[in-house]
């Protein structure tokens, strides 16, 4: 699992991982569309991918919010880029 989509992909999808943190459909398309999960969630999450036999820590979900967060920086600096010429 590298990215947000991948987690609630192998998770079940939207609804099913809706049903485990007990928020709507809507919020889960909100994780995804910001490629970010916040951390009071992350128990819930490594707790259900665990239960279903995913590779899940704590250390991982750091890992992916550092990537997200690095996708983010660079598609901001390449959109400045494309905007001053």
């Amino acid at each position: 699992m590298k990215t947000v989509d991948d987690i609630i992909s192998k998770l079940g999808g939207n609804t099913a991982v809706a049903r485990i943190l007990g928020v709507g459909p809507s919020t889960i398309s909100e994780m995804k569309r910001r490629d970010s999960i916040p951390v009071e969630h992350w128990p819930a999450f490594i707790k259900a991918a665990q239960s279903a036999g995913k590779d899940l820590t704590l250390e991982r979900m750091v890992s992916i919010t550092k990537a997200a967060k690095k996708r983010k920086r660079s598609s901001k600096r390449t959109e400045q880029r494309e905007t001053t010429q």
